[in-house]
């Protein structure tokens, strides 16, 4: 599990939107895009891909939780 994860909404299309994310696991820092489709773009320091699935899996679940849920 990851720890301080953090949402910043970009931009302001109500159809499209977008959100920033950071986090911190195992002592690296990541940060990324997630598109209204769910998808996933990570900025300059992405994960290993077998990390990187595990944590698609975890920011997708806090992005319904944060997100989708309110």
């Amino acid at each position: 599990m990851f720890s301080h994860f953090q949402i910043k909404k970009i931009g302001n299309s109500p159809v499209k939107p977008h959100w920033e994310f950071s986090f911190f696991y195992q002592g690296a820092f990541y940060k990324g895009l997630y598109s209204h489709k769910g998808e996933i773009e990570w900025y300059e320091s992405s994960p290993a891909e077998e990390i990187a699935k595990k944590l698609e899996s975890q920011i997708h679940e806090m992005m319904l939780f944060h997100v989708y849920e309110k």
